[in-house]
Order: structure tokens, then sequence, then C-alpha cells
């Protein structure tokens, strides 16, 4: 399909080894979504380990993209990660530091931006895309813009946004990221808030940019359609070159919103 309308999706794996529950998750996003993340200890949470779930999503015929935490591993686990993606036929690996967890300590030997700097080396022979998380909303955009320079020179391929509520926001950063972004797969972060607790969980989250307005709309029970709305705008902006859901549970609904995106860009609602 063109790259143009590329949609992705991220799944929340559970605590417990409960396949089916997995498999149910991707087959709800396997005729929409181009590729499915796995995230790795997501919400601080232990959880299933995204190698485990890649072979549960190649079932189906989706692409995969593991993510691989800095907070919860030491080099040599690092390397174990992507080496075993890479040999499990993972399409790449996302690249995070990991949020803090109260209670827990940051193992702190590697930065995100030194493992994307040896993603690649350690995945050989095979090919793995790797990707870095960039907030264009953080309340030092420039210091976000010199960290994003940094992952780009250590061969970050594509990047991938926290949620979007405020195109404006977005629009400034991408003007000011204009030339960073060259040839850089840029991935729209979308997000299927359900709830106003859902909503003030997201206000509390690092450099997260939820506008008033939004949040109202969220809390009367319209984030669905608020993020249905969003990636239909967000298809029509010359910088974002594909959509990323954050589903959060709600992968039946994911399906509309990248719907949305597809047609917006003039490609069948469905990808097969």
């Amino acid at each position: 399909m063109p790259t143009r309308a590329l949609t992705s999706a991220e799944i929340s794996l559970p605590s417990t080894p409960d396949s089916l529950r997995v498999r149910e998750r991707i087959a709800a996003l396997a005729d929409t979504v181009d590729l499915v993340g796995l995230t790795d200890n997501h919400a601080g949470l232990p959880r299933m380990s995204p190698l485990a779930a890649v072979a549960l999503a190649r079932e189906q015929g989706v692409a995969t993209l593991v993510h691989v935490s800095c907070r919860d591993r030491n080099r040599l686990a690092l390397q174990s990660q992507v080496v075993g993606a890479a040999a499990l036929g993972s399409e790449g690996v996302l690249c995070l530091y990991g949020d803090p967890v109260e209670g827990v300590p940051r193992v702190k030997d590697l930065t995100a931006t030194a493992l994307i700097a040896e993603a690649k080396e350690w995945a050989r022979p095979r090919e793995l895309v790797v990707g870095a998380v960039v907030n264009p909303f953080a309340p030092d955009l420039d210091r976000e813009l010199r960290l994003l320079e940094r992952k780009l020179d250590a061969g970050a391929e594509f990047l991938q946004s926290q949620m979007i509520f405020d195109l404006d926001a977005l629009a400034v950063f991408l003007d000011r990221a204009a030339d960073l972004l060259v040839g850089v797969r840029f991935y729209a972060g979308v997000g299927l808030l359900r709830s106003e607790r859902m909503a003030d969980n997201v206000r509390r989250l690092p450099g997260c940019l939820l506008p008033d307005a939004a949040h109202r709309k969220i809390s009367m029970g319209g984030g669905i359609d608020l993020a249905t709305e969003l990636a239909t705008e967000l298809a029509a902006i010359p910088g974002v070159d594909a959509l990323h859901i954050f589903p959060l549970g709600a992968e039946t609904e994911t399906r509309e919103v990248a719907a949305a995106f597809r047609s917006a860009r003039g490609v069948p609602a469905q990808r097969r």
C-alpha cells in the first residue's frame, strides 16, 4: 500500500500468559493497520514479553514493532531483546528510555540514544528498522529538538510522537523540526481516551498537552469521535507521514480511527 497512508497501533500485553487475549487484540487490528507495536512493560507494570507476541502477530500476517525499554535492562539484556526481535522476524524496534515507576529503580546503563546507536549492528545480518519517540509538546521544545537531533544522528529511521490533541501546537513543532525530519518517517500519535479518568491520567503524563475543550469532549463520552476527527485532520498535514494509534484497550474502535486516516488519504479503509 502507499507509504503515505501507513497506520500502526500498539497493544498492551497482559500480565498473565494469556496468548488467546493477545491473538484477539491483534485480530481486531489485522485488516486495518499495517504495523502492530508490542509494548514493553507498559505503564510500568510487569507484562508478557513483546518477543512472545511476535509469533502471534505473524500468524495473522501483521508486521510487528518490538518496544525496548532501557529502564528495565542493562546492555546485555537490551542486546538480547534486540537479537530476539530480529531472530523472530520483527520488522523493527522502538527504542525507549521508559517512564519512572515508583519504588522500582531504573537500570540506567544505556540511554535510548545509545540503544539506537547499537541496535542495527546487534541485529545483523537481519535488517531491523530502528525508531525513537519524540514529544512535540515538551515544555522545553529547544531541549526536545536537541535530543531529537542526537537520536537521528545515532541512526533513528522513524519517529513516533506523543498523543496529539492540539494541532496548532503540532504545527509549531513540525515547522521547527522541518530540517531534522527530512527523510525520516513521522508517525503522529492519537490516543483513544474514553472517560474523564483516562483524560485526567493523560494530563499527568510528562509533556502531554490536552486542551480543555478536548478534555470536556472526552469526559462527555466523545473520545472516539475526537480521535477519528484528529486522524482525519492529521491526514491533511504534509509533515505527517503515518498515523500511530494508542488503543488503550479499545482495539475494535481503533479500526474506525485508522480507517478514517486511510480514507482521508485516498486509499481503501481496510488494508486487505
